[in-house]
């Protein structure tokens, strides 16, 4: 998007009207609009350039990007009378990087950008290294791209660029994901720190942005709970939980996980930490995988359950629902007396409520009486706004067997 298209939509540009008695929700402090609150758009507009949005009587509610191809047309960025422009990239950006600064998460790895928290709903962007991934969840961003980059210049260290849409957005919103290098290529993988741990992140071909930043603080918290006890990691992806946990002093850890991509990398972790002796990577189906070592009777004093979303929608809320309990319900049967399990769901439409009452009917099920210890979220680079509860989706609990 060009300098002078902004400055056109927040002159002279389109308007998106919205219903009577529809503007509840965005005066409530959400960003989000769907096709069913809009009234009519008028003037002259184009799919993923801004435009202001008013209440049925006209009055200025802010300015967003527009796109009628999904239901949700348009998402606020500011609700100031300011043109979206490079500028305004640039203020978001560095507040955003003060933010983490002042409350000590700025590191060679960490969320930079995180969407509606951060003021860019459908950015965000994450730092690995020398690399900053940038993920374009919307077509107004995908062409603020160059904008994007140019604001994050001030991340000192950054040398290279990497765009990694996603496929589900794109279709979504008609747009074309980017997967590869904004300008000069880049390394294909970067070795990172966490806590007393190393990891090495696949760039090119890692799933997400290339590792779960989002569990950070949760993985420092399970290794202090590690030493002498056996570690059971279910969806373990790249092997970071079981590394900080034998790292921590975990006698033995098995990992779980089904791409064999992520397991080899998920053993190259291991053998980083020089922890792989006391390590076993068992490659399958996590539901089969945690029958048959229910089988053979093995037990386990901690474990990790840290699945892939099993909806993104919320008409598939049952069906996910179900497959909570059982994966809950196998790991509870799994735990020695006095065990630990750190379970977790990253489905937004699960909210922390119903995914606690899931887990209270597979310890019923499991006939394992549980005490909890703490409810857990996601790492603070990953802010959540009271307002936009969609911004808080990684929920979790830990929990002792007794």
């Amino acid at each position: 998007m060009s300098s002078a298209g902004a400055k056109r939509s927040a002159l002279d540009g389109a308007k998106l009207i919205l219903k009577r008695g529809r503007d509840g929700r965005v005066r409530a402090g959400h960003p989000w609009i769907y096709r069913g609150e809009v009234a009519e758009v008028v003037g002259a507009w184009k799919a993923g350039e801004a435009v202001d949005v008013l209440d049925s009587q006209g009055r200025f509610l802010g300015r967003g990007f527009y796109n009628p191809r999904p239901s949700l047309v348009c998402r606020l960025l500011t609700r100031r009378d300011e043109p979206v422009d490079g500028a305004f990239f640039r203020r978001r950006v560095e507040a955003a990087l003060a933010l983490r600064r002042e409350a000590g998460l700025a590191s060679d790895a960490f969320r930079v950008v995180w969407s509606e928290a951060d003021g860019l709903p459908g950015l965000v962007v994450d730092r690995y290294a020398t690399v900053a991934v940038i993920r374009c969840l919307t077509l107004g961003m995908t062409r603020c791209r160059p904008w994007i980059v140019e604001a994050l210049r001030s991340l000192e260290g950054i040398t290279h660029y990497y765009g990694h849409d996603e496929e589900v957005a794109g279709r979504l919103e008609g747009l074309e994901p980017l997967q590869g290098w904004i300008g000069e290529a880049g390394p294909a993988e970067v070795e990172i720190r966490e806590e007393p741990c190393r990891f090495v992140v696949a760039i090119e071909g890692g799933q997400k942005t290339g590792f779960y930043l989002d569990q950070r603080e949760n993985r420092a918290l399970v290794a202090g709970l590690a030493r002498a006890k056996t570690f059971l990691d279910v969806f373990c992806y790249t092997g970071a939980f079981a590394c900080q946990g034998l790292v921590a002093g975990a006698t033995r850890a098995v990992a779980i996980e089904s791409s064999p991509e992520a397991l080899a990398l998920a053993r190259r972790n291991l053998e980083l930490n020089a922890v792989a002796d006391r390590a076993e990577l068992r490659e399958g189906n996590a539901f089969d995988l945690l029958r048959a070592t229910e089988r053979r009777g093995e037990r386990f004093d901690l474990i990790v359950l840290d699945p892939p979303p099993f909806t993104r929608t919320k008409t598939a809320l049952e069906a996910a629902a179900r497959g909570y309990k059982e994966i809950n319900l196998r790991a509870l049967r799994l735990l020695n007396p006095g065990g630990i399990l750190a379970t977790f769901s990253c489905s937004h439409h699960v909210s922390p409520a119903q995914f606690e009452e899931i887990v209270r009917a597979a310890a019923a099920d499991a006939g394992v009486t549980v005490r909890v210890h703490a409810a857990l979220t996601q790492s603070r680079d990953h802010p959540v706004l009271l307002n936009v509860p969609e911004t808080r989706y990684l929920k979790g609990l830990l929990l002792e067997a007794v």
